[in-house]
């Protein structure tokens, strides 16, 4: 055996033959291939809706926790509007109350002497 080099047209003929064999086994892979990209994309579609649900959940979120303060906050006031007109009925029912006695007083001093 010699260490002679090989001769150009063998090593273009490996060389053919090389690339046939990554053609073939891309070839081979395509299917597979495509099947990888369409996962990837409704992986990517399924993403984006869940991103979407979030982002609804999280505004409703946000929206019932305002009406809730506001709901609270308009309690309050209720109750304390309420507690100011408890305060001005009974001031009303003690000016009546006086009233009454003031007419009682002048009735008994007017005819109660007589």
């Amino acid at each position: 055996m010699t260490n002679q080099p090989e001769s150009l047209e063998t090593r273009l003929t490996r060389l053919e033959s090389i690339f046939s064999n990554v053609g073939e086994q891309v070839a081979a892979h395509n299917n597979t291939i495509d099947v990888l990209v369409a996962n990837i994309q409704q992986l990517t579609e399924n993403v984006n809706a869940v991103t979407n649900r979030v982002d609804v959940l999280a505004a409703q979120a946000v929206a019932d926790r305002a009406q809730a303060t506001a709901d609270r906050a308009q309690a309050a006031a209720d109750r304390q509007q309420a507690a100011i007109d408890r305060q001005e009925f009974r001031r009303q029912i003690e000016q009546r109350q006086r009233e009454i006695q003031q007419i009682w007083e002048y009735l008994r001093d007017r005819f109660g002497r007589e």
